[in-house]
């Protein structure tokens, strides 16, 4: 059975911290596998979080649970109910091309009077349906469900390295970018064609 999306849905993104990655000394630092579901964060190269995620992940005082095993990004475009929302406003377009030269358009968005910023990729299909990129979007920061945590922990994606090289970053420092929105940044997805949840397979 279909799952439509309309203005009151909420989609999210998972974030898992990743533990190949040490010597970060906080979640500015701090790398994490990423996906929709499973299968997404299965395949996902490890990124930084975005300046927006760190504040709200600040503001609700969850820096510790997220730098141990991750954190659960929720969206929605209406005004939700609850605490701990956060309103975010597009403010920049960008259109790029992937290697397959297939255009893509990524949103900035950002919190004011804060003026931390998140990245969204645009992946509204008018085939299969679902909703445009809005200009605002809503977001809510939680600690990871314990079904989550049983999977990433039975995956073995919480699972470090028994030895490492060290990285030549720790030697000279984080390299500083100055672009609008940098590679190593995580980008959020915006509304889905479906709902989903995290268990659900591609």
């Amino acid at each position: 059975m279909r799952r439509e999306v309309n203005s009151r849905t909420i989609w999210s993104l998972t974030l898992i911290r990743n533990a190949l990655q040490e010597g970060a000394k906080d979640i500015g630092e701090a790398q994490f596998r990423f996906g929709r579901w499973t299968d997404e964060v299965l395949m996902s190269k490890a990124k930084r979080i975005p300046s927006g995620l760190r504040w709200m992940i600040e503001d609700r005082g969850l820096e510790e649970q997220t730098m141990e095993s991750g954190i659960l990004v929720s969206m929605t475009v209406a005004p939700p109910e609850g605490d701990g929302w956060h309103p975010f406003i597009s403010t920049v377009e960008v259109q790029q091309t992937d290697e397959r030269w297939v255009p893509r358009t990524r949103f900035l968005f950002t919190s004011e009077p804060e003026g931390v910023t998140l990245e969204f990729v645009d992946i509204y299909n008018p085939c299969l349906g679902g909703m445009k990129m809005p200009g605002r979007i809503w977001l809510r920061v939680e600690e990871l469900p314990i079904d989550t945590l049983a999977w990433a922990m039975g995956s073995g994606i919480l699972e470090a390295a028994k030895s490492r090289q060290i990285d030549l970053s720790e030697w000279i420092g984080q390299p500083t970018d100055r672009t609008i929105i940098p590679n190593d940044i995580i980008a959020l997805p915006g509304p889905p064609s479906r709902a989903y949840l995290f268990h659900d397979s591609d």
